[in-house]
């Protein structure tokens, strides 16, 4: 009965030593989870409203909208509010005739995006004249994170004072910005 017990308790010893020999040599074993990305900046347009074309009614053939510009005082032109997360760059299309008499002829199309917040004009197309009309073409700089109210003018017709006044109907340009994040 004594080897029994002597047994039992051996066996029972042994056993505890494997169990907690096991436990006493595990070790916590760290695993570290990456993280990355490409965030990319954007630019968003909000608050757009259309621009309303004009003529000066007196014999010239040319429509055009540019209230709001410093340009002129004939129609009104566009708006738009412009922000770029890590700023960006502006540049404007020359108009481009959705819809208009078939008599009237636009040969020269010109669009001017006015930002008076930095007093600066880009603008696309066959300038106008050269006075109020010419512009620069280079992008207006968007800095980032900052709304930028942007009027946008655009002219289109003969530029022939004098020549002949301008078709009765509708007419209708679009006007295409496009904001190019950094």
């Amino acid at each position: 009965m004594m080897i029994r017990r002597l047994a039992l308790v051996s066996g029972l010893a042994v056993l505890s030593a494997v169990a907690f020999a096991s436990q006493a040599g595990a070790q916590a074993v760290p695993q570290d989870v990456q993280f990355g990305g490409n965030i990319t900046g954007t630019c968003t347009f909000t608050g757009t409203t259309a621009g309303t074309l004009a003529t000066t009614g007196v014999n010239n053939p040319w429509v055009e909208a540019s209230t709001g510009t410093t340009i002129g005082t004939i129609g009104t032109a566009g708006q738009t509010t412009v922000n770029c997360t890590s700023g960006g760059a502006l540049s404007v299309a020359a108009p481009v005739r959705v819809a208009a008499p078939a008599a009237f002829v636009d040969t020269i199309k010109q669009a001017v995006v006015y930002d008076a917040t930095a007093n600066a004009f880009t603008s696309a197309g066959a300038p106008f004249d050269t006075g109020g009309w010419t512009k620069p073409t280079t992008a207006l700089t968007i800095p980032a994170n900052t709304n930028r109210v942007l009027r946008v003018g655009m002219i289109t017709g003969l530029n022939t004072i004098g020549t002949g006044a301008v078709p009765s109907g509708t007419y209708t340009y679009r006007v295409t910005l496009t904001a190019t994040p950094n």
